[in-house]
């Protein structure tokens, strides 16, 4: 059901309040509020051809709502921010620069908003005080590229599945703070719509030093796994194309995709490969 945006906690705001406070000249312009939706990135996936680029899909609460490797996100009513962009020509950059950009101009935005650090964890996490609080799912579809961005907001511990409670976060767990998703949603996309525009006249280097300053695994040995592989070796931070350098017993490697489960364990010695 689509209607004007509002939160629920915070009093309501019709879709042209918001725009008036938004401060990007493209992206949401047109903003598409749901109470409810299976995905926000499927719904999206219906205007690919139809609209411009810029064009927000954000959602109260996703039914089927999915992160990376076509895992569940966990999207109940008026506990997360979930939303979804249209990004379309120029993309010239590769796409896994896409990922990081999304995830340092998120934690740029957070970090303005709330006076906190934020950390991030190659491809695509967003943390808080070591666990994850958000995440990035990009999908390419020619001539688009989706972007979807999920941010744990007011949960509570106790409100987490069970098999997530003790990796994840929200940021009302980690700091007592209640704010605004509509707040926090025009801060993040007035950095989104900053950093994709300095990504295509400087690559990697409009994002590389904020992203090394927030990754929680450069320079730290980690255990990293790509389908069925497993790879241990020291985490190089991520090459200019957006993949991942890693030292391993046979030398430099780059990854362009995977999880990386653990990092910076507790006895373990930098700067030699396992």
């Amino acid at each position: 059901m689509k209607s004007s945006l509002r939160d629920t906690k915070e009093g309501s705001e019709n879709s042209s309040s918001f725009a008036r406070r938004l401060a990007t000249k493209w992206l949401g312009r047109k903003i598409v509020f749901f109470r409810e939706l299976p995905s926000t990135q499927d719904e999206i996936k219906r205007h690919i051809f139809s609209e411009e680029r810029g064009l927000v899909i954000w959602a109260d609460r996703q039914t089927r709502g999915r992160g990376r490797l076509q895992r569940r996100w966990y999207s109940p009513r008026g506990a997360g921010l979930y939303f979804s962009l249209l990004l379309k020509e120029p993309l010239k950059r590769p796409l896994a620069l896409y990922s990081l950009a999304t995830a340092v101009a998120t934690a740029r935005a957070l970090e303005e908003v709330l006076k906190i650090p934020f950390q991030l964890k190659w491809p695509n996490d967003i943390l808080l005080r070591g666990r994850k609080v958000g995440g990035v799912l990009l999908e390419a579809i020619p001539p688009a590229l989706i972007v979807g961005v999920g941010l744990n907001v007011s949960f509570k511990r106790e409100d987490f599945p069970p098999e997530i409670r003790d990796k994840a976060t929200s940021i009302y767990e980690e700091t007592g703070l209640i704010v605004s998703r509509a707040r926090l949603l025009r801060a993040i996309l007035a950095e989104l719509e900053k950093t994709y525009e300095a990504l295509l006249t400087q690559g990697f280097q409009a994002i590389e030093a904020d992203w090394r300053a927030r990754d929680v695994t450069v320079e730290s040995r980690v255990v990293l796994r790509r389908g069925e592989h497993v790879f241990t070796g020291y985490a190089l931070g991520p090459a200019p194309d957006g993949t991942l350098l890693l030292k391993t017993a046979d030398g430099i490697i780059r990854v362009h995709s995977g999880e990386i489960l653990m990092w910076a364990v507790s006895g373990w010695e930098k700067h030699r490969a396992a």
